[in-house]
Order: structure tokens, then sequence, then C-alpha cells
């Protein structure tokens, strides 16, 4: 097993020690106990199949908890998993506008690494884009200052 995969093994046995451990992550996802057993286990190189990965990190989000096998991935792949706080955030809202600014860091990292993919390096225009993406989380980070400073000096939930 790769040290990547070994990363991951470790992720997935958080999630199913999340999820009741190997005799409750079973019956959860319909599949034996000796199956979720080998998931389970550093020795062996199986792996959850996507829908039961899937429903175990379900259960860890349920639980207040990030989903470890979908953060395990997407640190793997040199990224960050970066929840919603909030599908139904009314549009300027702290909440919305902390997601807001999450999507807009995550433009301004992808910039970044659209700019090195060449040549390892940032040349002037390069610069310039990742500036712009730059200025987009900065007004989004200036309204979200915004509300949170009215909340304190007003005492109005928001």
């Amino acid at each position: 097993m790769t040290a990547a995969l070994g990363r991951i093994k470790i992720a997935v046995r958080k999630a199913i020690g999340l999820s009741g451990g190997i005799d409750g992550v079973a019956p959860t996802v319909g599949r034996s106990r000796s199956t979720a057993g080998g998931w389970n286990n550093l020795n062996t190189s199986d792996f959850p199949p996507l829908d039961c990965a899937l429903m175990l990190d379900e259960i860890a989000v349920a639980q207040g908890q990030l989903p470890p096998m979908t953060v395990a991935l997407a640190r793997e792949l040199g990224g960050m998993f970066v929840p919603n706080i909030d599908f139904g955030a009314d549009e300027g809202s702290p909440a919305f506008l902390a997601m807001q600014l999450a999507q807009h860091l995550g433009e301004v990292s992808g910039e970044i690494a659209r700019s090195l993919a060449d040549d390892g390096h940032i040349d002037a225009l390069e610069a310039g884009r990742v500036m712009d993406r730059l200025a987009d989380h900065d007004r989004t980070a200036a309204q979200l200052r915004h509300q949170l400073q009215r909340i304190i000096d007003t005492g109005v939930k928001r």
C-alpha cells in the first residue's frame, strides 16, 4: 500500500469509528461484518466503495464532524475540504459571506496553481490575475467584517 493510501486508510478507520465501529457500520451500509472489518484493517488494501464511503462520511457530518475520507482525499489531491455552513443562508448574511470567502480563497489558490503549472513561476500577467481574485476575496472579507462589527456594535443577532 502506498503512503497516500495508508493515510486514506487511517481516515476510513476514523469514519468507521465515528459510525459505531465494525458492528455499527456493517448493517448501516448493508455489507457484512467481515467486509467492514477488511476496510478497518490497516494490513489490507480493502477500501469501502464510493456509496459506502459517502454514507460513512455523512454519518460523521451528522455528528458535527468533518467527513474523514473526503478530507483525506482532498488533502491527497493537494486541496482541502471546506464545508458549506448553511445551504439556505440568505445572501449577505454572515454564513453566506463565509461560504463566499472560502470560495474566493479557492479561486486564489487555483489561480496560483495554474500560474505555477507552466514553469514554476508567477509572471506579471499571472500575478495580475491572482490580484483580481484576491480583490474579490478582500471585498467579501470586508463585507463579512462589516456584518460582524454591526453585530458587536448593536448586539443584534443576525
